[in-house]
């Protein structure tokens, strides 16, 4: 694809195939047709090039991917974290473009080619989604490849190679078909490279073994009032789960209620109502509450007081007692970095946000009973390092309360939800989901649905969960997969050369070619 505007337009066109792979049309497929078509919009492209046509195709990917960002906020949040986004697209691509020219120029005979070529591509692919998931801020993990596969036959990978390493097979896969297209290869090769891709989708999930069941009842209390900007009276959002919590039966017999994120919008430890009231819950079906509200530390004065975000374990015989504090609060949602230089660029916007919330010290395991539950709040679900650490610590279950109502009925619910299923596979761990207004559902191990509520209805899911203790390679080994990957596809871009490099070293006599310009 020499053409600078075929290519422009085939690299948009990517992107928003990719994006359909999604929630909410999730049309698992197309992130495949959406790989492919990006990777040849940067053949035969110089770094300038790349660069624009990468962009451009950041740009028709992460704007309607996150258009949720912009539901309350409006446009220009949404469009700064799109441009951002898309900016770091283009630079990977740039990298993609690079490989092509001189990774192709370096081993131009088919067979080394066909392995080397999609190697670099795919890890450079890796590369830019670890880099991007990190930093800055702790990064934005939202919209990896791999997020796309929840529901897909690739699903499985996930356990043995985490997220990164089955985004690196699908763009792996794509490159060769690619590659095997441009050497127009012999039915007996493309014959194989299918069988290759068939080999991969029936790779079972890792199994995990089992240690015994707990019963969760997950309570959803329809509560519009939890999003930031929708007006309501102080105390709704918890009346409203209480109310939601009274839908159990009482012969439910349960371990554990799970209350989701913003659920209790007022100081459980200043309020005696909210104390008594979670005491006649607790004592009423015999088992703790997990449930969410703001703790605050107090610093030497008021100004240096620091807020969290807290999910913590309520009984009625003990009152307060484990708490998780958000690890990886939302930058420019929950708090401001760098408020300063911020807010000289945009002081409406940066005013917005009054307060900010302090990441979590504790680790995310929440002591109850005999569970020990891997718990993440909300945004917590994309960071894989957390995950990793708490089913290292010995997360036998894990919890994902969660608070939707900022983004009404947009994508982003549906979007969680499934990158919340990827995890239940890749950790081998049932989750359970509890949303303010939706989306919540329970997953088993093996991903599969064991229970869900409707979006805007209160209502509770009470189930038997699996309780697990092996580990997969995805956790065990995820982090050294990604770190390996990506450092493959960059050794390979580096020592490929310049293709000028190599031309000139050809041309070069004999003699100095063997003894590097020196005589002997």
């Amino acid at each position: 694809m020499r053409s600078f505007w075929l290519s422009l337009l085939a690299a948009v066109a990517g992107g928003l195939l990719l994006r359909a792979a999604f929630p909410g049309p999730a049309l698992w497929p197309l992130a495949f047709v959406g790989i492919g078509l990006v990777l040849c919009s940067l053949m035969h492209r110089s770094a300038g090039g790349a660069f624009v046509i990468g962009l451009a195709s950041g740009l028709s990917y992460y704007f309607p991917l996150i258009a949720w960002a912009s539901l309350f906020l409006g446009p220009v949040p949404w469009s700064a974290l799109s441009i951002l986004s898309s900016l770091f697209w283009a630079a990977g691509a740039v990298a993609i473009a690079l490989a092509y020219r001189r990774v192709t120029a370096r081993w131009e005979s088919g067979a080394w080619r066909l392995v080397l070529v999609p190697l670099a591509v795919a890890g450079l692919w890796c590369l830019r989604e670890a880099v991007y998931s990190a930093w800055p801020y702790g990064g934005f993990a939202w919209g990896r490849v791999a997020q796309s596969q929840s529901a897909s036959p690739f699903g499985d990978l996930v356990s043995w190679l985490g997220l990164s390493g089955m985004g690196f097979v699908m763009v792996f896969l794509v490159a060769t078909a690619l590659e095997l297209g441009r050497t127009r290869a012999r039915p007996l090769v493309w014959a194989t490279a299918a069988a290759a891709a068939l080999v991969v989708v029936a790779v079972p999930l890792f199994p995990v073994s089992t240690i015994g069941t707990a019963r969760v009842a997950a309570v959803q209390g329809d509560t519009p009032e939890a999003a930031y900007f929708v007006q309501g009276e102080p105390g709704d959002v918890f009346l409203g789960h209480v109310e939601a919590t009274r839908m159990i039966p009482d012969d439910a017999d349960v371990d554990v209620i799970l209350w989701p994120e913003g659920s209790i919008d007022l100081n459980p430890l200043a309020s005696p109502g909210v104390r008594r009231t979670l005491d006649q819950l607790s004592q009423r079906y015999d088992a703790p509450i997990v449930a969410n509200t703001v703790t605050v530390e107090p610093g030497e004065s008021e100004a240096d007081d620091r807020y969290f975000n807290s999910q913590f374990v309520w009984d009625s015989e003990s009152g307060w007692g484990d708490q998780y504090d958000k690890k990886h609060p939302i930058p420019f949602g929950e708090y401001v970095p760098d408020r300063e230089f911020w807010y000289s660029l945009a002081p409406d916007l940066i005013g917005m946000i009054g307060r900010g919330y302090a990441p979590g010290e504790r680790d995310s395991i929440l002591q109850i009973g005999e569970i020990k539950a891997g718990t993440y709040i909300c945004y917590d679900i994309v960071d894989d390092v957390l995950i990793r650490d708490a089913v290292l610590d010995g997360a036998t279950v894990l919890f994902a309360p969660s608070n939707n109502a900022d983004f009404g009925k947009t994508d982003e619910p549906a979007q969680q939800l499934a990158f919340a299923r990827l995890r239940s596979m890749e950790t081998g761990r049932a989750l359970v989901q509890a949303s303010t207004v939706g989306m919540s559902a329970v997953y088993s191990p093996e991903g599969e649905v064991l229970a869900e509520l409707p979006w805007y209805e209160p209502g509770v899911m009470v189930v038997d969960v699996p309780l697990a203790d092996g580990l997969t390679p995805a956790v065990l080994y995820g982090r050294q997969i990604e770190l390996t990957l990506a450092a493959v596809g960059l050794g390979l871009l580096i020592g490929a050369g310049r293709p000028s490099d190599r031309r000139k070293s050809e041309r070069a006599p004999s003699w100095e070619r063997s003894s590097g310009g020196h005589l002997r």
